[in-house]
């Protein structure tokens, strides 16, 4: 249960699921007396705004789990991630988003609560080789390979030292399963080579003197936990990073962060979002503070998981919202 929590910090990562928001004018109103044509005729942008109903939810959960730094990924560029923060998340949270690679326009962004205490900085790996090529391709002639989005890096500063960051942030959404070409069944291959030049990210951060923690979080697109992890994520095997979910024995429906329904309607528990740490923060988890967040109802009661491909698709977002709360490791001077 999550609740008041005095000299803690909290985190928040969310697959926000086509998070477009483009407002050709932007005069405050009160959003809930809108009906869903007059928002969508608030935009002449080629793709829909995401509808009014789910983005108010969106927003509802994240100020209901209030964390200091939100991790958000699919959200439609610099002009979507403004308008959630200006006109639905109350001023509350200031939005950093460096555009990436994705070619439909889905980005990888942070919320950081206004009232922070702690500067931070914000730097993107999109340019970063994967090293990679497709089995089809000549690597003497082919063009190199990046992120299909990226891996946003967030730096908090905290106390006098203005140059090294107390704690750093990857936040990654990695290739999908869709393979519109035919080149990777699943999008295997190149999956594992986003997770392997990820990790290799993360060693170059904890190769340093003194290294910072580290949270790596986001959508891996595919099972990372420990006990199932898929073979394109194996390069994780050989780092000290751990899922939050694995090291408090969360499984099952309690780590479940996606359902799918096959053709049988049959439901599938999945796991596919994650929030990773490095050693040193394990011991500031607070169990009581950790947890897949289930969305509310307009009761404010927390809402079973869905058994109907309908009652999925009335959620805010395909995704569920992975939570860690720490003691407050940052109050250092």
């Amino acid at each position: 249960m999550l609740g008041d929590r005095p000299n803690t910090f909290r985190i928040a990562q969310l697959n926000a699921e086509n998070l477009f928001l483009f407002l050709d004018e932007s005069t405050e109103r009160d959003w809930r007396k809108v009906s869903e044509k007059e928002w969508q005729k608030l935009s002449n942008a080629s793709v829909p705004n995401k509808s009014l109903l789910k983005t108010l939810w969106l927003a509802d959960s994240l100020l209901a789990i209030d964390a200091d730094v939100v991790f958000l990924s699919e959200v439609g560029g610099q002009e979507s991630i403004q308008n959630f923060a200006k006109h639905f998340l109350k001023g509350a949270y200031v939005p950093h988003l460096i555009e990436g690679n994705s070619d439909r326009g889905i980005d990888i962004g942070y919320l950081v609560k206004k009232d922070f205490p702690h500067r931070v900085e914000l730097r993107s790996y999109k340019d970063v080789p994967l090293k990679f090529h497709y089995p089809h391709e000549d690597p003497a002639t082919a063009r190199t390979h990046y992120f299909s989005r990226d891996c946003a890096e967030l730096r908090i500063f905290s106390g006098d030292d203005a140059t090294k960051p107390a704690l750093v942030c990857l936040s990654v959404h990695l290739k999908s399963k869709l393979d519109p070409d035919g080149i990777d069944p699943e999008g295997k291959d190149r999956r594992a080579a986003e997770l392997a030049a990820l990790v290799g990210i993360y060693k170059e951060i904890r190769s340093q003197p003194n290294p910072p923690p580290v949270i790596v979080a986001g959508d891996f697109n595919g099972s990372a936990r420990r006990a199932a992890i898929a073979p394109e994520f194996e390069a994780l095997v050989g780092t000290d990073l751990e899922s939050v979910q694995d090291i408090l024995g969360r499984e099952g429906q309690d780590a479940a962060t996606q359902l799918q329904f096959n053709r049988s309607s049959q439901i599938q528990l999945l796991q596919i979002d994650y929030v990773f740490v490095s050693p040193e923060l394990k011991a500031h988890l607070i169990p009581n503070g950790c947890e897949v967040f289930r969305y509310r109802s307009e009761l404010n009661v927390a809402l079973p998981l869905p058994t109907t491909l309908d009652q999925r698709l009335h959620l805010p977002s395909d995704h569920y919202p992975v939570v860690a709360t720490f003691t407050n490791f940052l109050n250092k001077t």
